[in-house]
């Protein structure tokens, strides 16, 4: 068993570099490609076998926003992967999906709020989950062409976008809820200037395979990419930090007649999850052959459990993750989440674990996506604890298989 200690440092040190030295890492951007080389110096280290698969992807820039209105300024950004624009215009006001339906939106600013910006809109093109009416009102926009679209934002202390999606090419841009009164009473043109910047580029996942001639492999998974702004410590500097340990732990552990393949995604936090998207064509016809997927994101915080979410398992294997997770004082079992790169092994069917912590989702857009994920959030030994009992059930596997065969 390694040194405790050591382990320790090396989580410390590997969160550290991740969220700090290389920072926020959105997917394609230079940040992002530094972080994947990390990733696999680490792996490549610990004697695993290296892919990089790659696929294309759109790097950008917000650059500057302003909204003026009658002469006084408002706090705006521009919506994640908004085109740029420098408009002046009327604004009308649309606050359910009847009134859009309704309304003459060309040459005008479409001012969104109420019933329309209670949640993010999925991007158009998204491929996991797209609810109907999410396409409605995107289609109804594109149909309507305003010259823009500013939206409320999600928060009442933060901008938080409605829109974030690269392939909807109406600018976009977000203020706060209280200042879309005024906007909306004062019945003023509004000048409207974004200087953001769509770049074409190039990301890739960082795989890591040890045995790989076995039929049945474990695969553990954890994306490494953030939201622009945001070191993303917890999200997920931590969750790869898991990976890179686990490939220490299993550099000198004989894997009998099972395969271990860890999976650092690329694209979770960006609006089309290309990298899932690259994975499951590439890799989905193998899911069969999958005993086991884990998924690791957020895990690790302070003054929280690690929450563990069986899904799509028989009930003899969640016995067995459960009475092992019972020796960790850290660990419990949560209900089940469905954000995260773990869906596409349970929409497959695949015996699947969701790792995070029990108090991450009342983080979400407070601290998560924010400036203030810092890596001073995470408890170091909480992680270690999870590494140790996912290296055990991992283990586990090896030698049932080892006794079949």
């Amino acid at each position: 068993m390694q040194n405790n200690d050591e382990l320790l440092r090396q989580i410390k040190l590997h969160i550290y570099e991740l969220s700090v030295n290389i920072g926020a890492r959105p997917t394609g951007s230079a940040a992002n490609h530094k972080a994947a080389n990390y990733i696999k110096q680490t792996f490549i280290r610990n004697d695993f076998q290296v892919e990089l698969q790659p696929f294309n992807c759109m790097d950008w820039e917000h650059g500057k926003t302003s909204l003026t209105v009658g002469g006084a300024e408002f706090p705006i950004v521009a919506s994640p992967y908004s085109l740029p624009c420098d408009v002046q215009a009327d604004v009308k006001v649309i606050e359910n999906l009847s009134q859009l339906e309704q309304a003459d939106l060309s040459g005008n600013i479409a001012l969104l709020r109420g019933e329309l910006t209670h949640e993010s809109l999925m991007p158009k093109n998204f491929r996991f989950y797209n609810p109907e009416h999410h396409q409605k009102i995107i289609g109804l926009l594109e149909a309507k062409r305003p010259v823009a679209i500013i939206t409320t934002s999600l928060s009442d202390t933060h901008l938080i976008p409605v829109f974030e999606d690269g392939d909807f090419d109406i600018p976009s841009a977000v203020i706060f809820r209280n200042d879309s009164n005024m906007i909306a009473q004062g019945n003023l043109p509004i000048h409207l200037k974004m200087s953001s910047q769509r770049k074409q580029a190039k990301g890739v996942n960082v795989i890591a395979r040890k045995n790989q001639t076995s039929q049945n492999k474990f695969v553990v998974s954890a994306h490494f990419d953030t939201k622009p702004g945001t070191p993303g410590a917890l999200d997920n500097a931590v969750g790869v930090t898991v990976l890179l340990i686990l490939s220490k732990l299993f550099k000198d552990t004989p894997l009998a007649d099972f395969g271990i393949e860890l999976v650092a995604f690329n694209g979770e936090d960006y609006f089309s999850t290309p990298g899932q998207v690259a994975y499951l064509d590439t890799y989905g016809s193998e899911f069969g052959h999958i005993e086991l997927a884990i998924n690791c994101d957020g895990l690790g915080l302070k003054n929280s459990k690690v929450g563990l979410s069986p899904m799509a398992c028989p009930e003899d294997y969640v016995d067995q993750i459960q009475e092992i997770g019972q020796k960790s004082s850290y660990i419990e079992t949560i209900s089940p989440w469905y954000q995260g790169d773990h869906m596409m092994f349970v929409a497959a069917q695949v015996p699947t674990l969701a790792v995070t912590s029990t108090g991450i989702f009342e983080l979400v857009d407070k601290v998560i996506h924010t400036k203030h994920d810092q890596p001073s959030l995470i408890n170091p030994k909480a992680v270690l604890e999870t590494c140790f009992f996912l290296h055990e059930i991992m283990n586990l596997g090896t030698k049932q298989a080892a006794m079949v065969g």
